[in-house]
């Protein structure tokens, strides 16, 4: 919550810093320089099909292995899970099904201030710039981020791992999109944001599922040592 309200008074504050990052990559007789990298283009191509292999992955362990693990080990059992719910449940369905549907903020490479027609718009403030798959927020930096969802289900130290391994996951990606005019800085950073609040909200879910399953053993256990 805190996390938001800084990004929330750093971008009503200061709402032009969109606009400033995002000429760090533009030129005004040539557009977007990203779009010139051939890293970057990869990297955008490539992201979605990751993501959607990631879920399908998690799809196919459901189905084979839905009562357990069998040989695929409890921590990549849990992993692999996790990292499709984070996928299904926050990249396509909170980003791409709710945000970047309805939001509608255009991209920088639609606003006028880089020679497109559609009005700027700060971020947190829903308009009508744009009719669908906006702006707000990046689904590609969502993708990214959700790299931190392998560690979600694990120890202090490994959620810690893989919590910085999706930062910088999600803020490379969202570099990328920047340079190309497909996303404000506050798009990606909102994204990472989205991804957080959601795997929050599974962690507590599997915390609370594990305190439904185990109740009903202890009570056994419990009536089991009274009868003996």
């Amino acid at each position: 919550m805190l996390t938001l309200v800084l990004l929330l008074a750093l971008f009503t504050t200061w709402p032009t810093l969109d606009l400033q990052v995002s000429a760090l990559f533009h030129r005004p007789d040539h557009g977007f320089i990203g779009n010139d990298w051939a890293l970057v283009r990869g990297v955008y191509l490539a992201v979605p099909w990751l993501g959607w292999a990631a879920a399908m992955a998690g799809a196919l362990v459901a189905a084979t292995h839905w009562s357990g693990p069998r040989g695929l080990g409890v921590r990549w059992w849990r992993r692999t899970m996790v990292l499709a719910l984070m996928m299904l449940l926050g990249v396509a369905g909170l980003v791409n099904g709710v945000l970047k549907e309805h939001w509608g903020r255009a991209r920088p490479v639609a606003v006028q201030a880089f020679g497109g027609e559609r009005q700027f718009s700060a971020a947190g403030v829903p308009v009508d710039q744009c009719s669908r798959n906006c702006s707000f927020v990046s689904g590609h930096a969502a993708t990214g981020f959700a790299v931190g969802a392998i560690g979600l289900l694990g120890s202090p130290r490994t959620r810690r791992r893989w919590a910085r391994a999706g930062l910088i996951a999600g803020l490379l990606v969202g570099l990328g999109r920047i340079s190309q005019g497909g996303h404000f800085l506050s798009d990606v950073l909102f994204a990472g944001l989205a991804m957080q609040a959601c795997g929050c909200a599974l962690r507590l879910a599997w915390l609370r599922v594990r305190v439904w399953v185990r109740r009903p053993r202890a009570g056994r256990l419990a009536l089991s040592g009274r009868s003996g």
